[in-house]
Order: C-alpha cells, then structure tokens, then sequence
C-alpha cells in the first residue's frame, strides 16, 4: 500500500512537471535549515549504499560527501522548501523542516562539486561534468501528519567509476588525455537517480608520463548501461603547441551504478611494460564487485 501511495505522488510530481516550465532553479548555499527544534519535520542521512552482502554502513555524512542538497516537492511538482549544507556546517547530514500537513516528495543529494547541482522544475538535476566526483541519491515520500514526522534517510551510490589501467608504456611526453562517450555524465532524473540525457560527453584530464592508471565518473541511465570510449592523448610543446600522439576507440564497456569498471589493455598501441604485470589495484569495500575487461 505504501509503494503504492509512493507511485501515485511521483506520477503527479511527474505530470505536474511535464506541464511546467523548464526553466532551471539553482539554489543558492544561503538557503538554512530550521533548527532541529523549531520544525515538525526532521530529517537524518544515517545510512549509504554498501555491498548486498554486507552491512549497511552508518558512518558520518562527511565521510562519503562535503555537500548536501534537500528539497522537498509538494504533491504538485512545486518546490517547497529546501536546504543546501556544506561539510563545515553544523549539524551536516540533519536538516529540519516546517511544512503543513500533507503529502511531500524529498528529494536529497549527497555530492563532492565544487558548487551544488541545478534543479530543474521538471526535476532534472545537473552536476557540473567537470566537477563530478562520487555522488549518492535517495528519493522518499514525506506523509506529514499534526505530530510532525522525523525520519532516518539512507543515500545509494548512483555513480559509476570507469578506471584505464594500460598495460603498454605511456607515451613519454604524455600530459593530456581527452575521452569522449555518448551518454549521460552529471545529469540525472532526481525521482529515479539515473542519468537521464544521451549526448556527446567529453572528460579532457591533465596526466602524466609516470601515471598507472586513468579514471572517470559517470551516471549511468539505466541498471546497467554499456559505452564506446575513443581515447585520445596529447603532448604541450614548450611554446604551447598541442602535439597528437596517441588515439584507441574502446567499445561496449559495461558501466553500472555502485561499481567500479577496470578496462586493461594496450592502450596506448605501445611496447608492453614490465610494470603492468605486478599491478595491484585495491578497491575501496564501498563499491559493488567491479566489473573486468580486457581489450
């Protein structure tokens, strides 16, 4: 029955949305939450995304994230109320809420960018590409009656890490690598926490000679989604010319949120190196199994 009334409030929020405006809001960071005493409605991240088959973990907001964004939607689509918090801010991970009785839809963003994503009033919301880094979603619905409500929230992981691990010589100039996708980077559907565009994305990374291993983050838009990868480096000549030096198209990698993909290969098209065979990559316990692929 609950999920039920759930269905029913995001399919309004949904259908309200589709009938607005476009036009993105972008919160400022000056938006505060009532104090924990003051509101009705008190909200904690307690919980985030581990492996199905261990224990969920309840360390400290600050420890996965340095930024969170609430917003409560009413039953409408409109947007009610709604706190930014930085990991500096006291009591970061609670945020407390004055609403009337009624039906909400929270929406609640767990980031590591520089500034905080656009909401959009048909709920899109957008992280900077340039800045995405690990990011966790949840999406809930409030039922405020006249005792107020408080409720612990757990935040899942919605990003994917795609990590090169070349097991040829990186090119001895080496200082610039661009990767281009088709697909969905640091946008997503904030009802369903998947990526929710499918253009041309570009990650342009500052690297070096001596680097073992290259990595990007990405959302994807489905359970589990595939990419084609066309990876292209580049050398700065002492005058500020950009000099081509390598280029590799990697098809069908498989990305899934909550996993960390390992791609090994020549990479570069290169002499093989000695130092590819005793690499070990350790894998923080957070992430789901990672998916291997050699090309």
């Amino acid at each position: 029955m609950k999920s039920k009334k759930l269905c029913n409030v995001l399919t309004l929020v949904l259908m309200a949305a589709m009938v607005s405006s476009c036009e993105k809001m972008v919160p400022t960071d000056g938006a505060k939450s009532e104090t924990l005493q003051n509101g009705n409605v008190i909200l904690h991240v307690s919980q985030f995304e581990q492996k199905p088959f261990e224990s969920r973990s309840r360390g400290e907001a600050s420890d996965y994230c340095t930024r969170l964004c609430f917003h409560i939607y009413d039953e409408g689509g409109t947007r009610v109320k709604y706190v930014n918090q930085k990991q500096e801010d006291a009591g970061f991970g609670s945020a407390s809420f004055t609403l009337d009785e009624g039906r909400y839809v929270l929406v609640v963003v767990g980031h590591n960018a520089s500034a905080n994503p656009s909401f959009s009033a048909n709920e899109k919301v957008s992280i900077s590409g340039k800045n995405l880094g690990d990011t966790f979603w949840c999406c809930e619905e409030l039922e405020v009656k006249s005792d107020g409500l408080e409720k612990s929230l757990e935040l899942k992981r919605i990003v994917s890490l795609v990590r090169f691990i070349p097991t040829d010589e990186n090119p001895a100039t080496l200082d610039q690598m661009v990767i281009k996708y088709k697909g969905s980077r640091g946008t997503f559907n904030g009802l369903t926490g998947f990526g929710s565009t499918d253009v041309n994305q570009t990650v342009d990374m500052e690297v070096s000679p001596d680097d073992t291993q290259f990595e990007f983050y990405m959302i994807p838009s489905a359970l589990e989604n595939t990419l084609s990868a066309e990876i292209s480096t580049y050398s700065h000549s002492a005058t500020g010319s950009v000099i081509p030096l390598t280029q590799k198209t990697i098809d069908q990698i498989p990305v899934k949120r909550n996993c960390v993909t390992i791609c090994r290969g020549n990479l570069f098209d290169g002499k093989s190196s000695e130092r590819s065979v005793f690499i070990t990559v350790s894998i923080d316990g957070e992430w789901d199994e990672d998916i291997n692929l050699t090309f």
